[in-house]
């Protein structure tokens, strides 16, 4: 089925609006969603439905200016499709691509009336074993919007400008936009200005100053990627040195690349916000060729912060996380009645148990949870740290327990329950599987870092 122009109309509508966008509920000035993985400190994800059809998961990213879903939602909803506009992706390759018409998309609390989505292949942003059905762009996360996660609640919340408040101890990080006239956007053409080259464009830059290595660089501060990245002619300057990987990374016009070489930055400083150990990727971004961009500050940069965007006085403000456990509660309590009210946190009892060939996990489902597939973060108990969910059990809905071999660093320790979501990722075996994942804080534990988590995939 093919429709073309209502598609066109709604592409064009986004970002044009005062107060709520076009197609969000007039009765409300907030809304809420849950985030799956929060303290993965990956890309930001949460269920969507699509026209009664779901839940599925979608990537929020606010630097992709129209929204997006996979084959299998359009097959699913059976949603109107047809050939759009098309994308220019980092490479400034203008691609030809297809569009549909999204109908009652509710996220949260709240209910989205319809919005134009580009279409691209099944798994196209899976990441880290699990499956990415879409992406929320720029056209949910509007510029008259505030846009906030909390992963310490594991939430995302979205507000209009009159009704947001900002944390009485957050620290404000402000930005400059490219394309409004400062010193690092020369005067173009109107196209430039609002970042089209030639059918769907791209969001402008959002630029501040950063301080790697000793050294000032202009960076883009992207809530959309896992990974910051960094024009690979300054790394030397910036004080990186490539390692080997293997990833494989897909920008929001749909288009892959793979990455052999990251970095590791020591300590990245905006205003008055630091974090240590930033993995940096390659910035290839050729559409800014005027802004100066240096290059992108990613998720793993405030993994340490609770961050609220106010695109409307180009501000970020940062709020610095909390303790763990303190959070907890509220933390598994973000599901409501999804998952049910069990005598244990999680609905899971986890042990570490010694066995003649190495450490065994054995997982117990509590009766409550009967036929409910879970997935289960796990930490040492006393590991109060914001970065680490140190191991991931997905139980599906016909395992009642799980016995799994874990790393012997795990020996001795006794693992509490931090986080729980109803959308655990696909096992190799049907009695479920144990994931370690993210930044392990304990001095005793192998490192991981946070940066190579996100919309990328791990190549073989």
């Amino acid at each position: 089925m093919r429709r073309t122009a209502p598609l066109l109309i709604w592409l064009l509508a986004a970002g044009c609006s005062i107060g709520a966008p076009p197609g969000f509920p007039t009765q409300a000035e907030s809304w809420t969603a849950p985030l799956v993985g929060p303290l993965e400190n990956g890309v930001l994800v949460t269920p969507v439905t699509i026209a009664g059809h779901g839940p599925y998961l979608f990537a929020i990213d606010p630097d992709a200016l129209v929204s997006a879903v996979d084959v299998q939602v359009v097959r699913d909803a059976h949603l109107w499709t047809g050939q759009g506009p098309r994308r220019t992706d980092e490479t400034w390759t203008s691609r030809p691509r297809f569009y549909a018409e999204l109908l009652d998309i509710r996220i949260g609390n709240l209910t989205i009336e319809r919005r134009g989505a580009m279409v691209f292949a099944a798994g196209a942003y899976d990441t880290e074993a699990r499956h990415i059905s879409g992406i929320l762009g720029h056209d949910v996360f509007a510029e008259s919007l505030v846009f906030g996660f909390d992963r310490d609640q594991g939430v995302v919340t979205l507000s209009t400008v009159q009704a947001f408040h900002a944390p009485a101890d957050a620290v404000a990080v402000t930005y400059e936009q490219t394309g409004n006239g400062t010193s690092k956007a020369p005067a173009e053409p109107p196209l430039w200005a609002n970042g089209l080259r030639a059918g769907v464009g791209w969001t402008p830059r959002r630029l501040a100053t950063a301080e790697i290595g000793g050294q000032h660089f202009a960076m883009h501060l992207d809530l959309g990627a896992a990974n910051s990245q960094l024009d690979e002619s300054k790394w030397a300057a910036a004080g990186l040195a490539p390692a080997a990987i293997h990833f494989h990374l897909t920008d929001e016009a749909g288009t892959p690349r793979n990455v052999e070489r990251a970095g590791i930055a020591s300590r990245v400083v905006i205003g008055p916000a630091a974090t240590s150990d930033v993995t940096f990727v390659p910035y290839i971004d050729e559409r800014f060729p005027f802004q100066g961009v240096d290059g992108a500050l990613g998720l793993d940069f405030f993994r340490r912060f609770n961050v609220f965007a106010s695109w409307d006085n180009h501000t970020y403000y940062l709020k610095q996380r909390g303790d763990l456990a303190a959070t907890t509660a509220a933390r598994l309590g973000r599901w409501g009645a999804a998952i049910p009210a069990c005598p244990h946190a999680g609905c899971v009892t986890a042990e570490v148990i010694v066995a003649d060939n190495g450490p065994i996990l054995h997982v117990v489902r509590d009766p409550q949870a009967r036929n409910i597939a879970l997935e289960i973060g796990l930490a040492p108990e006393g590991d109060h740290g914001t970065t680490a969910v140190p191991l991931v059990v997905s139980l599906p809905a016909i395992a009642d327990q799980m016995t799994r071999p874990i790393s012997p660093i795990y020996l001795g320790t006794t693992l509490t329950v931090v986080d729980i979501s109803p959308f655990p990722r696909s096992c190799p075996t049907p009695g479920g599987c144990v994931r370690q994942l993210g930044r392990i804080q304990a001095p005793e534990l192998a490192r991981v870092p946070a940066g190579l988590v996100g919309m990328a995939s791990p190549q073989p």
